[in-house]
């Protein structure tokens, strides 16, 4: 194996692979440093697994309404054993399958870990390689949090949740974003007594404000409990398990547990070898260098969120291009932010109020998709697609979405974001029918004011 490549890459999840192969394919030489984990952290421990979770949640969620369908003796009862089992042998399958892709693609595997050892140096073990660029996707890793009792047993991240393979009798999540939300009902159908402690006064704080408080509403009918404005106390042990003091909207209240369920993360980059290339952080620039020549960062290693599988990809994709001499400038809004809760939510670009934050004079459009004919066939009453432009050019600012399908449906307006369409591109797109899709054009009637299907 040779010591020296036109490219480097620290980092084998989403981002460092995207990166090494795009790389190879524009005819550099390229190796990829990782040590245990192929495929990276949502591989791993986190999309693959829990959107296994979300799976099973919507198949639930089907059975239970099924009888309307005709299927009067189905049952939805949960086997989380059998779930548990289905997660390790994806998560095997698609590890193996990457580690196998890198090969296939032309890139040079470098199994261990990897850091920097100055400008154009990366060592793993006692051995060096030599590189024009490196580009560093080392991703995130879990921060605990700062509560008195945090290290207690029992005080896990969801990493930690996924091994130990049980479905606690009383949870508590720490966080309502998607990731949480999605865990929080999948532990409900499972039969544990949930309490989701949101920070916000709303649910999905990236999020457009009005799809939080429909999926809000949306859940009412769920087995958990959210507690918005609030704060972790403390935490302590006694004969029955945890026992957590929750500060809510000014007032404490004391609250049993099995599990208490954490979600923050921050890059890793503790022993990276930042100080060997003068660097404290891997802040970028618009096309993903850092202050220091020829180093590159993409993925969560960066620090701004969200922290998303799909935003490491296109992160890598640019970065090993620009690392070869290109000059593309990485867009984060047109990069979809997706929660598999039951109903889905999505949403791409920006949300009303970041738009008149911005300064812009905004037009909005919603579309209830109570009335629209798969929406009926689906059985789903409630949920809604809005999309936000501006007036003087009409530019298409964001979309965002509660339905089923969400996840699918705001590729469509990820790809609208990135081409920069306007509301009346929306508008006049002849969508199929029936379809929930078809509501990003009525809402986008909507926002010109000249709705049709809306009354």
């Amino acid at each position: 194996m040779s010591d020296n490549f036109d490219l480097i890459v620290i980092g084998g999840g989403p981002g460092g692979v995207a990166a090494a192969i795009r790389g190879v394919q524009l005819g550099a030489t390229a190796a990829i440093v990782e040590g245990t984990h192929w495929g990276g952290f949502c591989l791993n421990r986190a999309c693959v697994p829990t959107k296994l979770f979300a799976a099973t949640l919507d198949r639930s969620k089907a059975i239970q309404t099924a009888a309307k369908m005709g299927f009067s003796k189905a049952e939805a009862v949960v086997d989380p054993a059998a779930v548990f089992k289905m997660k390790d042998e994806l998560v095997g399958y698609f590890s193996m399958g990457t580690e196998g892709l890198v090969k296939a693609k032309g890139v040079t595997p470098i199994k261990g870990k990897g850091r920097l050892a100055g400008p154009g140096r990366v060592a793993v073990g006692d051995k060096i390689y030599q590189a024009r660029s490196v580009i560093v996707a080392v991703g995130a890793q879990w921060v605990r949090p700062a509560f008195p009792g945090a290290d207690l047993e029992g005080v896990v991240n969801s990493s930690q949740f996924l091994e130990e393979g049980q479905i606690p009798g009383r949870s508590l999540i720490l966080g309502a974003g998607p990731w949480a939300l999605e865990l929080a009902q999948f532990l409900g159908v499972c039969g544990s007594q949930v309490v989701v402690a949101a920070r916000e006064r709303g649910i999905l704080p990236e999020f457009d404000a009005e799809i939080g408080q429909r999926l809000r509403g949306a859940f009412k009918s769920d087995p958990l409990t959210i507690l918005n404005s609030c704060q972790v106390v403390s935490m302590a042990k006694d004969k029955d398990g945890l026992s957590a003091v929750l500060l809510v909207k000014g007032k404490e209240e004391t609250r049993p547990f099995d599990r208490v369920i954490y979600f923050d993360r921050q890059p890793a980059v503790a022993d990276l070898g930042l100080d060997t290339i003068g660097l404290k952080d891997l802040g970028v620039d618009e096309h993903l260098a850092t202050q220091t020549p020829g180093i590159w960062a993409v993925g969560d290693a960066v620090g701004k969120g969200p922290f998303l599988s799909h935003r490491s990809s296109a992160m890598g994709i640019i970065a090993a291009e620009n690392a070869l001499g290109a000059k593309r400038t990485f867009n984060p809004n047109s990069v979809p932010r997706v929660a598999y809760t039951n109903p889905q939510a999505a949403s791409v670009g920006l949300s009303e109020e970041q738009a008149e934050e911005a300064g812009y004079e905004v037009l909005a459009g919603t579309a209830a998709i109570a009335a629209s004919p798969m929406a009926m066939i689906q059985g789903v009453s409630s949920g809604v697609v809005k999309v936000v432009g501006e007036k003087k050019y009409g530019e298409l600012l964001g979309v965002h979405i509660m339905a089923p399908f969400a996840t699918e449906i705001i590729g469509a307006g990820a790809l609208a974001i990135q081409m920069e369409a306007t509301l009346e591109d929306l508008a006049r797109c002849a969508l199929p029918h029936p379809t929930i899709a078809e509501s990003l054009a009525d809402a986008a009637r909507e926002a010109l004011g000249w709705a049709i299907y809306i009354p």
